[in-house]
């Protein structure tokens, strides 16, 4: 009998801790879907890395200072399937994109359309 209940506590504290784990990596919920937003800036690292990829680049705003934001991005697969790779974007390009923006306000973006030195990239494959 304890080896039964110590099995599904075992079990149900595993399937808590894989669902969580499932969540915080899908946090699409965390942007705005009912808007865009536009903003043009300038690369200051372009990360390749797993889970997602990520452009960090600096916009000046309208007193003229500069904000550091980040454009999350798709997984690293779709994006190779799309042409991307590591070398796509460097510090210093020139970007504009149109953007879903963060609920809370963040300097964080899920981007649609991006514009790198005149070319339109896609983030992912078929998109």
């Amino acid at each position: 009998m304890k080896t039964k209940w110590f099995t599904g506590l075992a079990l149900a504290g595993f399937l808590l801790c894989a669902s969580a784990a499932l969540f915080a990596h899908h946090a699409e919920v965390v942007y705005d879907h009912t808007r865009t937003i536009e903003l043009k800036g300038k690369v200051t690292e372009f990360r390749w890395t797993n889970p997602h990829a990520a452009i960090h680049f600096d916009v000046q705003n309208s007193q003229g200072e500069l904000e550091e934001w980040i454009a999350e991005m798709g997984p690293l697969g779709g994006l190779t399937r799309g042409g991307w790779n590591k070398t796509t974007i460097k510090p210093g390009d020139e970007i504009e994109m149109e953007s879903y923006p963060h609920k809370d306000g963040l300097h964080r973006i899920r981007f649609i359309r991006l514009v790198v030195n005149g070319k339109v990239l896609r983030d992912r494959d078929g998109d």
